[in-house]
């Protein structure tokens, strides 16, 4: 998946960029890979520059339909890791010098494989409706 930015309050941007992949041949079982880079929008301009990556595994309940893994390892699983990326960034900036970073709260709901197809669905559409001569 690509990086997504997140605005953060002080002039500073949230990166973040999630690989997930199925574990062997079990549908249910998934590694999921979460980098996290916090920067000022200026340099020199913050007390913190932040890079962390979380790895997590991750196995999903039995009950849910099959086909409903993807979005919901898509959208849970590296909300649950950046959830413990705040928690960490905030502890160890939170004994320096300086004021704790506190990151903002964030969603990975639009990067689930239907919302995905549902944006692009969307694009095409808007394109071929831009591409009709007017009447």
């Amino acid at each position: 998946m690509e990086g997504t930015q997140v605005p953060l309050v002080g002039e500073a941007n949230v990166v973040t960029k999630v690989e997930t992949a199925q574990r062997g041949d079990n549908k249910r079982d998934w590694k999921v890979v979460l980098q996290l880079t916090c920067e000022p929008v200026e340099k020199n301009a913050g007390a913190y520059v932040a890079t962390i990556e979380l790895i997590g595994f991750f196995e999903v309940d039995n009950d849910l339909p099959e086909g409903r893994i993807g979005d919901v390892v898509a959208a849970n699983a590296p909300a649950i890791l950046y959830s413990a990326a705040r928690e960490l960034i905030l502890l160890i900036t939170g004994r320096g010098p300086f004021s704790p970073l506190s990151l903002p709260s964030a969603t990975f709901i639009d990067e689930t494989p239907s919302s995905q197809k549902k944006m692009a669905e969307a694009q095409k559409a808007a394109e071929a409706q831009s591409n009709q001569p007017a009447k």
